[in-house]
Formats: C-alpha cells, sequence, structure tokens
C-alpha cells in the first residue's frame, strides 16, 4: 500500500514532466451503475458543513498512532484536505466526505459524528502512514456499522460479474482437468483488480455476529487486529521510538498483552520464539543439531538445558518486550479464525477505499485543488501498465480530453491511473 502511494504521489506531482511521454487513444469505460447497499441512516436536515468545521480537533481518530516524519511520508502537502465540506446528499441517503472531486465517498449506514470521523482519518494521510489511516477506517467500518455507498454497489458488480464469468468458464472446460483454483483465478482476473487480493474482497464479509461485534467494540477494531494477526502466548520485540509501539501500548491497556517490564508472567517458551535462529545458537551452550533448525525444534532443544531463562532475559532489551496473553474471558468462546479473517476483509475494504479517496483528492479534477485553472485543458489518462493493472485501466490508458470532460476519475476503486496535462489526441502511445 505505501509502495503504491508514494508511486501515485511522484506521478501526480510530476505530471507535467511525464505528459510527452506514453500516449494512446483508447476509450474511456462508463462507470458500474449503483446497486442496493444496506440502509441509511433516516435523512437530516440538509446541510454543508464549512471547510473550517471539518478540521479534526486533537485528540482525534488517529491519536493512537504516531505521526510519519517527513522523512518517510510523501503526503506532506496541505492540499489532500481540500475535497470540500461533509455533505447530505439525498439522493445517496449518506454523507459524501469528498463533494469537490471527480469520485464522490458517500459514507452510510451510520451518523454524522462517524461520518466527519471517516473524513478526519482521511486528513490524516498528510501525516500519517496510510497503514494506520485504513485500519482507522476498518475500525469506524466495524464498530460503527459505517459503510461506502459506492463501493458496496461496485463490490456487488464486481461479484455478479465473478459469478457469471466463473460458471461461463466452467462449462467450457468440463472435459479439463483443471482444479477449481485455476478456473477461480481465470474468473478473478476478469475483474476490475488492479491488485493482487481482489479474491478475498469477492468471498469476504465484515464481522456481523453480535457476539463478535461486541468483543471487537471492548477491545478496539485495531487492538484486536494486531493481536489476532500475531496471535496469543506470542512475544513481539517493538522498540519504544517504534512508530507501532503506540498500537501495543493499547494492546497493554486493553488487557491483551503485558509489557517486558512483567517478565516473571512471560513464559520461557514464548520467549525464546522472539530470538532467531542465529541468536537463540549464540544462547546454546553447545550446537543446535541440524535437525534442530527449525524454529519450533530449536526451542525445544533450548529449553532443556539448565539456565536457558535467565540467558534469555539478559539477552533481550525488556523495554521492547510486548508479551500477548493467552486468549481468556470474552474470548476463549470465539473462533478467532473466522474473526479474523472477517476484521481483514473490513481492512481490506478500507485500504481500497483510503486509496481510492487520495487519487481524486490530489487529481486535476479535484474543483478545491487545481480544477478551476485547467477546466480547458487537454488530460491523458495514463497508468503504469504492470502485471497488476486491470484491463479496465489497459484499455483506457491514453484516453485525452478537456478536463473538464473528466467527470469520473478514478476509473474505479483501487485504480492506480494518473492524469496527465499536455495531451495530445492524435499522437500514439
Amino acid at each position: 500500500m505505501a509502495r503504491m502511494l508514494k508511486g501515485l504521489i511522484s506521478r501526480v506531482l510530476g505530471r507535467s514532466e511525464s505528459a510527452s511521454s506514453d500516449r494512446q487513444s483508447s476509450r474511456l469505460i462508463e462507470h458500474i451503475p449503483e446497486t442496493e447497499t444496506q440502509p441509511a441512516t433516516p435523512a437530516p436536515e440538509p446541510h454543508v458543513a464549512s471547510a473550517d468545521m471539518d478540521v479534526p480537533r486533537r485528540p482525534g481518530i488517529l491519536s493512537a498512532y504516531a505521526p510519519a516524519t517527513s522523512g518517510d511520508n510523501p503526503l506532506a502537502i496541505r492540499e489532500v484536505r481540500k475535497t470540500g465540506g461533509v455533505t447530505w446528499t439525498a439522493e445517496r441517503e449518506g454523507w459524501c466526505i469528498n463533494p469537490s472531486t471527480s469520485f464522490p465517498l458517500t459514507v452510510i449506514g451510520t451518523d454524522e459524528k462517524t461520518a466527519r470521523q471517516v473524513r478526519e482519518a482521511m486528513y490524516g494521510l498528510v501525516d500519517h502512514h496510510a497503514e494506520d489511516v485504513s485500519e482507522a477506517v476498518a475500525g469506524l467500518m466495524v464498530e460503527r456499522g459505517a459503510r461506502f455507498r459506492e463501493f458496496e454497489a461496485y463490490l456487488c458488480g464486481q461479484r455478479r460479474v465473478f459469478q457469471s464469468t466463473l460458471a461461463a468458464v466452467r462449462s467450457k472446460k468440463t472435459d479439463c482437468i483443471e482444479g477449481d483454483d485455476e478456473i477461480e483465478l481465470e474468473a478473478l482476473e476478469s475483474l476490475d483488480g488492479c491488485c493482487d487480493d481482489f479474491g478475498g474482497l469477492i468471498h469476504g464479509d465484515y464481522p456481523s455476529d453480535a457476539t463478535e461485534l461486541a468483543v471487537i467494540r471492548k477491545f478496539g477494531y485495531g487492538n484486536l487486529r494486531r493481536y489476532l494477526a500475531t496471535g496469543p502466548a506470542t512475544v513481539n520485540t517493538v522498540p519504544v521510538d517504534h512508530r507501532k509501539r503506540r498500537g501495543f501500548d493499547a494492546l497493554i491497556k486493553a488487557g491483551l498483552a503485558i509489557p517486558g517490564s512483567e517478565i516473571a508472567a512471560i513464559p520461557t517458551e514464548a520467549l525464546l520464539h522472539a530470538f532467531t535462529l542465529k541468536e537463540m545458537q549464540a544462547l546454546s551452550v553447545g550446537m543446535i543439531p541440524s535437525k534442530s533448525r527449525k524454529k519450533h525444534l530449536a526451542v525445544e532443544f533450548l529449553l532443556a538445558q539448565s539456565g536457558i531463562r535467565e540467558r534469555a532475559i539478559a539477552a533481550i532489551d525488556l523495554d521492547s518486550v510486548v508479551y500477548f496473553v493467552p486468549a481468556n474471558g470474552v474470548l476463549t468462546g470465539l473462533d478467532v479464525g473466522p474473526l479474523h479473517e472477517r476484521m481483514a476483509f473490513a481492512f481490506s475494504v478500507a485500504n481500497r477505499v483510503v486509496a481510492t479517496y487520495l487519487t481524486p483528492a490530489l487529481a486535476p479534477t479535484n474543483r478545491e485543488y487545481e480544477g478551476k485553472h485547467l477546466a480547458r485543458e487537454p488530460f491523458r489518462l495514463h497508468n503504469v501498465r504492470d502485471v497488476l493493472t486491470c484491463r479496465t485501466c489497459l484499455e483506457a490508458h491514453g484516453e485525452s480530453k478537456p478536463l473538464a470532460e473528466w467527470t469520473r476519475f478514478p476509473l474505479h476503486f483501487g485504480c492506480r491511473c494518473s492524469l496527465l496535462i499536455g495531451a495530445d489526441r492524435n499522437v500514439g502511445c
């Protein structure tokens, strides 16, 4: 995700220099029609918020995440904030969080406060890591029921295309020996993927069970996501000055982990798993047998040695140690595997939405950014055309027309295209 965003920024900010390369005439696909989604919140009185009202107050939705430094954040520009005031849209029955752009995102299924928090998280792209922004947005989706009308319509359409293509592929391969995995992969290639995780979106779903939601709200989406991703009874070493340390400290506060200062409560086996095989060899009183070079076998070998706990404690920085406690209480009755998959689905959706918020926010089609100055200038659609580029983007590559006519950009969720100024319809790519 971070690499994709850095590439996006470099293309957007360097569009003038790139305008003379890669020209091609093609067609721009029509956007996917909207379909029914989840019930929306009853319509309030029409209201448009001013940009000043949208400035987040701290501590806010991203207060649990460490800000990015200027050296590792490609979004150190204020324009990403300028996407228009959060606006109630009666037609879409939700809150549009970026009305000045050519790709509206409408928050539905929740209240105005949550919609504003979603927008506040998006503002964090200026000074936070995109992964943290996505996690904050996913937390609002899971804990508050927030959805994005346009994404739900898009995903519904993609699922229909997938099922139709899957049936067609199977009917043609009745005499083939290809397995379901190969057939499904062929069907997935017909979608507007532009990424390598679209299969999870097609088959996944949000957490919806009442018990699961209660547990998520109790611990917090981000806390539980980190806990389940690593697993209980596990030691993590996270330096106190690392950007992710705030998240691990939040786990401790939530009761899902304990710090290294409580080393007496941390099992030796879990502690040893925090070491690399090379470090384990340094702890051992003798050579670890070659047959024990797998980590779990090396740990078993070390556990049989006298004084191994003391040597391990002396060799590790206890200030950096965070131990994920074994599952207990409300977690013991949950099937955490499927729960983690559903939480991962929500994060994947949020990741796609965050990237798609950023693209039109920085694009010249954003009326708050550059569009008002360049409406009559021709702009050409450009994409990187790598192995992850979908058919839709490949076919539209090189399409050129006045900026005012680009009423739908990007082309779809997860689209990695950019608009380059100074394009010429008559020059091929």
